[in-house]
């Protein structure tokens, strides 16, 4: 019985080395992780409040670049374009207007 408990002993002592560095390996790489998930875990929080701080959403954000392209492209052509498109407008009721009176006037000439 005495000699199973030394060879036993002998063959732990001689496994301890690579068990140990396999231990601080695991250890190290579990901090490291570790350390990761905490480092994430806060740039998340902080990314969320300055992002509900400045009021961005992604709709907003792609309104606005959406916003400033179509501005930057052509003011004057699209000014000049409303201003056309609500003078035939006025056109068109105008004539609608004086058709109404003239068959108006047309019936009660009857």
């Amino acid at each position: 019985m005495s000699q199973e408990k030394i060879d036993a002993y002998k063959k732990e002592k001689a496994g301890r080395k690579q068990r140990l560095a396999k231990q601080k390996i695991r250890r190290k790489i579990t901090k490291v992780v570790c350390a990761l998930i905490v480092v994430a875990v806060i740039a998340a929080i902080a990314g969320n409040a300055i992002w509900k701080k400045n009021g961005a959403t992604p709709e907003t954000v792609d309104a606005a670049i959406a916003a400033s392209s179509e501005a930057s492209v052509d003011t004057a052509a699209t000014a000049s374009s409303e201003a056309s498109a609500t003078t035939a407008a006025e056109a068109t009721s105008e004539a609608s207007v004086s058709e109404s009176v003239e068959a108006t006037s047309e019936t009660s000439a009857q």
